[in-house]
């Protein structure tokens, strides 16, 4: 063993500082497993302190599992060490071992719309900048002041209670929806895994639409289940296509986005939606309305949920605050028939047994006050304005002879934009031009074939951009998609 040179900090007791020096002499190899040490008296001569210090930082590393201390013998570096003390050749196969076999395969990557990009055609994402933080950290503070010590405990899986009632009496009020139970989840994205966990085992069939939401489908598949895509039109599910496949196919769950379908935006018809609820009862299985952006709705009052017209009890409703506040706040609800809620309450349980309670509180504050409904209506007259804003920019480059197609939407906070050109791979070569946006085949992978007419179609976000920014988003976007029409 070389000569240990330490330069004592005077703030750091001597042993620890000797100790740290011999561990560093044992990841760098220079001291091999099961070397002696010099003797106590020898190590201490060399460093000029007692020998007591180079016992006490001995016996350091012997509690950190560097050294032993064996009789008549003295301290020896450990046969076999700590993993971070493996010798440089043996990192380094550590390092290069891959662990994926130890995994299942991922249903989906982590990547999430790029908010650095210059223009953010993301389809649901709110204009953050208009929430009233003012507003809302009164409610926060209030929520402090009232906080009931007895909720910090493990308890209450199923939310806030009164944030629960609050959102019950909305429900009835602005959705007709009046029956049911509530679960408060982590977004809705928690409330999708804890319905596949409760309702789905591997082997079992989910149907979705044919152009769907991906991380809903991500999370109804993770444990096995296998997604039937049904057929779509420009008036949304096609009841014919999902009654073909219950010919010959059990169906557990489907899964909708019926008010503003996700990806094409557009509103599934009441006698569509009682097609498909005769099927159910005729076929047996759940429908899962997903509800995401409800609020924002246009042209007249929007179609009550699916779940407001649910004799059976087999429709469970999820919703979010997300497209309401803002991403961050992570919270969202289920409603269901009580006995479906206690199933739901269990598998969330395995994942989360306590939920958080002074956000949740503060939303109730929030929403009973008033100040939550003021701030709707707010949102829906400025989503309003940007959707005819897009609408006109839009018409402007159909008039100048861009081969484009749209529908106005009735609501929602996107609009679904048919181009007469191919769009493989637009997706990547938008991002490098500062763009993120997505295309037909970023909802369902199988997807990329061009309609009748030749179109294939993107999803134009515009409920984050102000006024300028979406000019200039379109007009680079319209730029990328058709430069030999640039002039």
């Amino acid at each position: 063993m070389r000569l240990l040179t330490i330069s004592f900090n005077p703030h750091e007791k001597k042993y620890l500082a000797i100790a740290a020096s011999i561990r560093e002499a044992i990841l760098s190899g220079q001291l091999k497993p099961q070397d002696r040490l010099p003797a106590s008296r020898d190590l201490a001569n060399q460093l000029n302190v007692n020998r007591h210090t180079i016992m006490a930082a001995c016996d350091e590393l012997v509690a950190q599992g560097y050294l032993e201390s064996l009789p008549r013998i003295g301290y020896q570096v450990v046969s076999v060490l700590p993993v971070e003390g493996c010798v440089p050749n043996e990192l380094n196969e550590i390092q290069q071992f891959n662990l994926a076999h130890l995994f299942k395969s991922p249903k989906a990557s982590l990547s999430n719309a790029d908010f650095n990009v210059r223009f953010n055609f993301a389809g649901g994402l709110p204009d953050i900048t208009q929430f009233s933080m003012k507003v809302f950290k009164s409610h926060l503070n209030t929520a402090l002041k009232q906080l009931d010590l007895g909720s910090l405990h493990y308890q209450g899986t199923l939310g806030n209670e009164t944030l629960r009632e609050q959102i019950k009496k909305y429900l009835v009020r602005a959705r007709g929806l009046s029956s049911g139970e509530i679960l408060i989840t982590n977004g809705s994205q928690e409330a999708l895994f804890i319905v596949a966990q409760a309702v789905l085992q591997g082997g079992d069939n989910v149907a979705v639409e044919q152009l769907s939401y991906p991380p809903a489908c991500a999370a109804l598949s993770s444990n096995g289940a296998n997604l039937i895509t049904i057929e779509q039109d420009e008036f949304g599910i096609k009841p014919d296509s999902l009654k073909r496949v219950l010919v010959h196919t059990k169906i557990k769950l489907l899964y909708l986005t019926p008010l503003h379908q996700y990806s094409t935006t557009v509103t599934l018809s009441p006698q569509r939606r009682s097609q498909i609820y005769q099927l159910a009862q005729q076929h047996d299985f759940l429908i899962l309305e997903d509800d995401y952006d409800h609020e924002f709705h246009y042209r007249c009052s929007p179609l009550v949920p699916m779940a407001a017209n649910d004799p059976d009890g087999r429709v469970i409703y999820i919703s979010t605050f997300s497209k309401i506040m803002f991403a961050g706040a992570r919270l969202g609800y289920v409603s269901a028939h009580p006995q479906v809620i206690e199933y739901l309450a269990i598998s969330k349980k395995i994942i989360n047994h306590k939920t958080e309670c002074v956000l949740q509180q503060a939303v109730a504050n929030w929403m009973s006050e008033g100040d939550f409904e003021r701030h709707l209506r707010k949102m829906t007259q400025l989503y309003l304005a940007r959707r005819d804003h897009l609408v006109l920019l839009l018409e402007d480059y159909k008039q100048a002879g861009y081969p484009i197609t749209f529908a106005v939407p009735d609501g929602g906070m996107a609009i679904w934009l048919g181009c007469k050109r191919d769009l493989t791979g637009f997706t990547e070569l938008a991002q490098t031009h500062g763009i993120y946006i997505q295309c037909q085949h970023d909802f369902n992978s199988q997807v990329t074939n061009c309609d009748e007419l030749g179109y294939q179609y993107l999803r134009l976000g515009f409920a984050s951009m102000e006024e300028q920014t979406r000019l200039e988003a379109v007009n680079a976007l319209m730029a990328l998609l058709f430069p030999a029409l640039r002039t």
